[in-house]
């Protein structure tokens, strides 16, 4: 991630870890647990998460389309689900919010 969305990238990269781990959970269609083996992991990524945290409004408000772009693009490579339908599911919600915020921006403009 580039330098001005870092805290922002740190916060996606831990988000799609979330989504990775309950997606493996999920898998099975049975909470057990022995499905904490998927969220344990998690811990560990979580301070790098929130670390920095306070900085996230003053990158969201300065991003570029670019930057936007290439966030975008971040998750989709970080997202990894099992189920493939919910993972294009998000992803085409992710393209279609990129847009709308896009066309928001030329309203404002």
């Amino acid at each position: 991630m580039e330098k001005t969305t870092k805290e922002l990238g740190e916060v996606l990269k831990f988000v799609c870890a979330v989504a990775n781990a309950i997606g493996e959970a999920a898998k099975d269609g049975e909470g057990t647990v022995g499905d904490a083996v998927h969220l344990m992991p998690l811990l560990y990524k979580l301070p790098a998460a929130i670390d920095g945290i306070g900085e996230i409004p003053a990158e969201v408000k300065d991003l570029s389309q670019d930057e936007i772009d290439a966030l975008a693009d971040f998750v989709k490579d970080e997202l990894d689900l099992p189920q493939n339908k919910v993972e294009e599911a998000i992803e085409d919600a992710l393209d279609l919010s990129i847009r709308l915020y896009a066309l928001v921006q030329k309203f404002r403009a």
